[in-house]
């Protein structure tokens, strides 16, 4: 298994930004950035980084703010600023892909985004997607209503004025995922809903920077971004000829049993994009990249770079 190793950098606001990338060699044709999800971090994706590098792609993966090493050193996990954090995130991918663009002049750039990543990860592609040749969007979401989000940021926002933007939300944890384990009955964990594949279930439950609550300021940015990134307007702000590849398991309550991805599929297509691909996993769930199918996954990726050179 490739080693991942581990950099930083300071952002354009001071922070420490921490992230892993794997060496480059003579058979490398291209490079992947990878933003990860909610509550996890980018070692979990070392299997995928191994595979895709025996097979000459490279990859960069940051611990995004709140999150792995960077929430770790800051001091803070589910966190990512007092004020416009997801702006503030977004421009630590910009700003770590300007490293990576320096760093390999030469090689065609991709980005994948898993779950919350995902969400990240379109708005990169809204607001510089001209930077990559490709964007892989998995397990995204259209997010609740936006009715529902609205409230959601009511309830953070008092939250924050009443326990500081720092508060652990169990209130808004609740909200946001409290239905997801229950199209899984009877469970056997309280993430059933992430995989089939036991093993990576229990994993995720072992890991201390896995799983954890995250602030109420990380809700109110969440929401924020969500409103951002499933706007029609910004949609058609993105590249009309970037290739985007969306994939999703067919059994993930994330993306409410798939419909939410077919639906950003359509709408990516309303806004005229003219290459969008979709892959559905029948009956794999939240974590495709850990499923029990994983190399079937990381198969269809690759396949998706390689057009793409």
């Amino acid at each position: 298994m490739i080693r991942l190793d581990p950099q930083n950098f300071e952002a354009s606001d001071g922070a420490r930004i921490y992230y892993y990338s794997t060496p480059r060699n003579l058979d490398t044709k291209a490079v992947l950035i990878i933003v990860h999800g909610m509550a996890e971090h980018a070692i979990r994706y070392t299997e995928f980084a191994d595979f895709l590098y025996r097979r000459g792609v490279i990859v960069y993966a940051i611990d995004q703010r709140g999150h792995g090493m960077t929430g770790t050193f800051d001091g803070t996990l589910g966190y990512f600023d007092d004020v416009d954090g997801w702006q503030r995130i977004v421009e630590d991918i910009n700003e770590l892909t300007e490293r990576v663009r320096e760093e390999n002049p030469d090689l065609p750039l991709f980005i994948l985004g898993h779950s919350m990543g995902s969400v990240v990860t379109r708005t990169c592609l809204i607001d510089f997607g001209g930077l990559f040749q490709g964007g892989v969007i998995v397990g995204t979401t259209m997010g609740v209503s936006k009715a529902v989000r609205s409230l959601g940021k009511a309830i953070a926002k008092a939250e924050i004025a009443k326990y500081g933007p720092t508060h652990p939300s169990e209130r808004l944890t609740k909200m946001s995922f409290g239905s997801y384990n229950k199209k899984f009955a009877p469970n056997r964990t309280e993430y059933d809903w992430l995989s089939v594949n036991a093993l990576n279930v229990d994993t995720y439950l072992k890991d201390p920077l896995c799983g954890f609550t995250c602030t109420s300021a990380f809700f109110y940015d969440l929401f924020t971004g969500l409103d951002y990134a499933n706007d029609p307007r910004n949609i058609f702000r993105m590249p009309a000829d970037l290739p985007i590849y969306l994939i999703s398991g067919g059994s993930d309550p994330v993306s409410n049993m798939g419909k939410e991805v077919r639906a950003l599929y359509q709408r990516f297509k309303k806004a005229d994009m003219k290459d969008v691909s979709i892959t559905l996993y029948p009956g794999k769930r939240h974590e495709v990249l850990n499923e029990t199918n994983r190399r079937e996954v990381y198969q269809d990726i690759l396949s998706f770079i390689q057009k793409h050179f």
